[in-house]
């Protein structure tokens, strides 16, 4: 048997000091999201600066948008907002194009963001039920970040953040996001293109769009519990 403090592996939550740091690292990027969220709250986005701003790109606009979005998607801005704002100042095909670019792009920084600050130090503070847990979200991560994006009313930006806690791997994450963002995505571009007219028929595509988005969601979510296999530690 080994002694304790022996020269062999070691529990990464056996010793309090590897505790507290890894406590601090998640403190610290909470503290970080925290203040970006607030710092654009107080900022405030204008609907007619925004389109001043983009129009005095020339035609660099689209790239200053997806750039600009992207980024504002680290500090939890609603993604439906940009593309709401992306059908109203490009168009309803163009501004879907920018507003998935935007979108995968802050979703591509928040996972990166959280797995570099947060996802070891996750993984030291999780006892075994709770790293099977931690590991069945990360091999099932496609099927779960689809659900999410699909669900009416989910905050992207958490789960943006989470899926990088969970250690889901980027590629994997890239594809869920874009296959889940399309449709909601194209309904709120659409929405944007029509506030002029919202009994429209695009403001209709809109509707049915987000509402078959939420079906599908429901429908993928209920699937992946069911195939969820028995989490029992090791005995």
């Amino acid at each position: 048997m080994q002694p304790a403090g022996g020269g062999g592996g070691t529990c990464p939550v056996g010793r309090p000091v590897d505790r507290r740091r890894a406590v601090a690292r998640l403190l610290l990027l909470a503290l970080g999201i925290a203040a970006a969220f607030a710092a654009v709250t107080l900022l405030g986005i204008d609907l007619k600066e925004t389109q001043d701003w983009v129009a005095g790109a020339g035609a660099a606009g689209p790239v200053v948008f997806v750039f600009a979005a992207g980024v504002l998607g680290l500090a939890l801005f609603p993604g439906h907002v940009s593309a709401t704002l992306a059908g109203m100042l490009f168009g309803t095909l163009a501004g879907t194009a920018l507003a998935l670019t935007a979108a995968l792009l802050g979703a591509g920084l928040c996972l990166l963001a959280a797995r570099k600050l947060g996802a070891d130090a996750v993984l030291s503070l999780l006892g075994p039920r709770g790293r099977l847990w931690r590991d069945w979200v990360k091999d099932n991560g496609f099927g779960a970040v689809l659900a999410a994006r699909l669900a009416p009313g989910m905050p992207s930006g958490i789960v943006n953040y989470l899926a990088g806690l969970a250690g889901i791997r980027l590629r994997t994450f890239c594809a869920a996001v874009a296959l889940g963002s399309l449709p909601k995505t194209i309904a709120y571009v659409a929405l944007g293109g029509a506030l002029a007219d919202p009994l429209s028929a695009r403001g209709a595509v809109a509707v049915a769009l987000y509402v078959g988005a939420a079906i599908l969601g429901v429908l993928v979510a209920r699937r992946l519990v069911r195939e969820r296999p028995t989490l029992r530690p090791a005995t």
